[in-house]
């Protein structure tokens, strides 16, 4: 008895150990990885739908909401992947709206849905049935004067439909518009139809099944008999001022509806203008013109034809060889430039390079500040601002040699005995014969000065 009474008393501490062991284990765990809650929204999908039956509402619903509760490694770790959700139509009677269950399977252990919004889903089965709606065209418009419209064409001429029932027969046609806009040739466009109801107003369309979203108009257009569009061909005489170009002739509008007898019609290839004289011009410019038109022929009177003339001066190139100027030199200095002259090419408008004077183009040389010494500058070009441009200078630096000038000759004046009184000599002679000995006097002077005073 005893030693059964320990060995209970040893089974019962060791299971309350246990059972303190895991209650500390969880509490520990789950501190590390504390519960949390997640929504997901999961698609929902359709199941069990009858062989010829349909979804009669378009806008049924597509997603159901879940709660999720779990350790927060495992739900961080969850996608709306991971669970399926459907709704089991196949009970479903058509034509009763019946509440569908929505049921939600989990493919994450670890996470536990507590919670699905909506439970469930009302659903109305119908019959579907197909059905051509007939597409039907709206003209708008007329086509140009002097043309005859066709009979359209639609392609395709209706449209098959697929779908619930009650929406399918409710349908009456499809409409489509199209805009003429004066037209003058075949038409062929395409646009998406818009579906009517027996009511004459627009029905939705939406969820339901069609063979072609799109529609292709025809509308054949052909010229009337005795009517034509023929080309205007513009004329001109003389030629621009010299140095100028004719760049473009535009004629607008570039064709013009002519009427009269077919026979004549038919054989003309083009209007003409009236000549148009262009000698001497230097610009561009617009003028209206009169067409030149055989007799029995008419245009639309409220028509104006322009046409503009581009002229433009013809670009060209243009050398010039210059001496390059100084500037910046010492005056105790002089400079020598090898090469001593420079070649310079430039280009714009003829009639521009043609006026060019003499001093239009200068090289200088820029020697601010320079030493005696050898340099080697890049010479300076100006020319006026009229479309010039400067295609090359050669050569692309000069050298320059910069040395001091030559010291002036000094002299000493030569006296010479004056035989005329101081007075007079002060009167007849220039004062710069008086100069002191230091003061530099030139040979030619001396020699002036002696002449002088010899002869009075």
């Amino acid at each position: 008895m005893n030693r059964a009474r320990d060995f209970l008393t040893n089974l019962t501490s060791f299971l309350l150990a246990l059972v303190l062991a895991i209650a500390i284990w969880m509490n520990a765990s789950e501190a590390q990885d504390p519960v949390r809650t997640r929504f997901l929204e999961v698609p929902l999908d359709i199941v069990g739908l009858p062989v010829d039956t349909v979804l009669a509402e378009a806008n049924t619903r597509t997603s159901v909401q879940i709660r999720l509760e779990g350790p927060d490694s495992i739900l961080q770790a969850t996608s709306s992947a991971d669970f399926t959700a459907t709704a089991d139509v196949s009970r479903v009677p058509p034509g009763v709206r019946t509440s569908v269950d929505i049921a939600v399977i989990s493919r994450r252990p670890g996470a536990t849905i507590s919670f699905i919004t909506p439970e469930s889903i009302d659903v109305l089965l119908e019959q579907q049935v197909t059905r051509n709606v007939p597409v039907e065209l709206d003209l708008r418009g007329i086509v140009a004067r002097g043309h005859n419209q066709g009979e359209p064409l639609l392609d395709p001429p209706s449209i098959r439909v697929s779908g619930a029932a009650s929406r399918i027969n409710a349908l009456d046609f499809a409409l489509v518009t199209v805009f003429l806009n004066s037209t003058a040739e075949t038409l062929v466009t395409t646009s998406e139809p818009i579906f009517y109801d027996h009511s004459g107003r627009v029905a939705s369309v939406t969820g339901l099944d069609l063979d072609s979203q799109r529609v292709t108009v025809t509308i054949p257009v052909e010229e009337a008999a005795g009517f034509a569009d023929k080309l205007v061909t513009a004329v001109w005489s003389g030629e621009p001022a010299p140095g100028y170009r004719l760049l473009s002739i535009t004629v607008d509008p570039p064709s013009v509806l002519v009427e009269g007898r077919p026979a004549l019609v038919n054989r003309m290839t083009s209007v003409r203008t009236e000549a148009i004289d262009i000698t001497g011009l230097t610009e561009t410019f617009e003028q209206a013109v009169v067409l030149n038109l055989p007799e029995g022929v008419t245009v639309d009177p409220e028509q104006t034809v322009t046409v503009r003339i581009e002229i433009e001066p013809i670009l060209t190139t243009s050398t010039f060889i210059r001496v390059p100027e100084t500037r910046g030199l010492l005056a105790n200095l002089k400079a020598t430039t090898a090469p001593s002259q420079v070649r310079v090419v430039l280009f714009g408008p003829l009639p521009v390079l043609d006026a060019l004077a003499e001093n239009d183009v200068r090289v200088t040389l820029n020697l601010f500040g320079l030493e005696p010494g050898t340099y080697s500058i890049e010479p300076d070009v100006s020319v006026p601002d009229r479309g010039i441009e400067i295609r090359s200078v050669q050569p692309a630096a000069v050298s320059v040699t910069i040395i001091k000038s030559a010291a002036e000759t000094e002299a000493t004046p030569t006296r010479v005995p004056v035989r005329a009184t101081p007075a007079q000599g002060a009167a007849d002679l220039p004062a710069v014969c008086y100069l002191p000995p230091t003061g530099a006097v030139n040979d030619d002077l001396t020699t002036i000065c002696a002449r002088r005073q010899l002869s009075q």
